[in-house]
């Protein structure tokens, strides 16, 4: 057992140093193989396909959500993937097995005028530090569609102003350039004159009074608070993220580069959004359609 444990953590440390993953997403595959064993209650070091999918099972029995047991397969998964890189086992055990369908969701987002009269009343209100930075912070979520950790890690050196650009460390530890605009440039040199006022030069873009890293936690309450003044059933920044991305589709962009501005490795991923709600239909439809009664 105390040798499965310690591979455990070890697999928790190689998430974090080598596949730079979020310090969230770590713990949560950490909990997801720890989960595992004690399910099968051993702690034989390979996971096995058959206890994998009586795992499945239970967690069906459950009622656990089916994107949360894809994920925590995914989860064991990457840890035997880990063991085989690590050259603790000589080969990959299989664990392929059938798990039950996601529902397809169509993304929930805040409407565009909402977030134009809640971007303008923050501005108003960003006289200090913290309220510049609240400002920012949600203007660059909106703005440019960044993961909260992509945000919080997101390097003074990485801002290329005069290009405006960024340059976003993603999952995988993979690199993207996201383009912003004038309107996020000139937010962002209000901030920085701000910050150099009240902080100085930092090597984090985002810090906090002490010139450190921005919790996540943290910036998902500040977050959550703000969009208390929109109508919007969930309020947080993957719900900015969603925004970008839908009113980008909303206004004509193509799906393909949409999905390199997430930061998606596949277009799957990105194919949620090629949706439509019942007043964009209309309005097509109106301004379209020969017959329509509307014109």
């Amino acid at each position: 057992m105390s040798e499965s444990l310690d591979y455990i953590e070890t697999f928790y440390n190689y998430l974090l140093k080598e596949r730079s993953y979020s310090s969230n997403t770590a713990v949560a595959y950490r909990k997801d193989v720890e989960q595992y064993f004690l399910f099968t209650e051993s702690w034989d070091v390979v996971p096995e396909v058959k206890q994998v999918r009586k795992w499945v099972r239970q967690l069906m029995q459950d009622r656990l959500s089916e994107k949360s047991v894809h994920r925590k397969v995914s989860s064991v998964r990457a840890y035997a993937d880990f063991l085989y890189r690590t050259n603790i086992i000589q080969e990959i055990p299989s664990l392929t097995l059938q798990l039950p369908k996601i529902k397809k969701r169509i993304p929930v987002y805040i409407k565009e005028d909402e977030l134009n009269v809640m971007l303008n009343n923050l501005e108003d209100q960003a006289v200090d530090y913290e309220s510049t930075l609240a400002y920012c912070l949600i203007t660059t979520f909106y703005h440019t569609g960044l993961r909260r950790s992509e945000l919080v890690n997101l390097l003074s050196d990485d801002v290329y102003l005069h290009k405006k650009e960024l340059k976003v460390l993603g999952k995988g530890n993979k690199e993207r350039i996201v383009p912003i605009s004038n309107e996020l440039k000139q937010v962002f040199e209000r901030y920085l004159r701000v910050k150099g006022e009240e902080i100085g030069d930092t090597k984090l873009f985002f810090c906090n009074f002490g010139g450190t890293k921005l919790k996540e936690k943290w910036v998902y309450s500040l977050v959550n608070a703000l969009l208390s003044q929109t109508t919007g059933e969930k309020k947080s920044p993957h719900i900015l993220r969603h925004s970008f991305a839908t009113h980008l589709l909303q206004n004509g962009a193509d799906i393909n580069s949409i999905r390199e501005l997430l930061g998606h490795s596949s277009l799957s991923s990105t194919q949620i959004y090629a949706h439509n709600d019942i007043k964009r239909l209309k309005e097509v439809y109106r301004d379209a359609h020969p017959f329509s009664d509307d014109k």
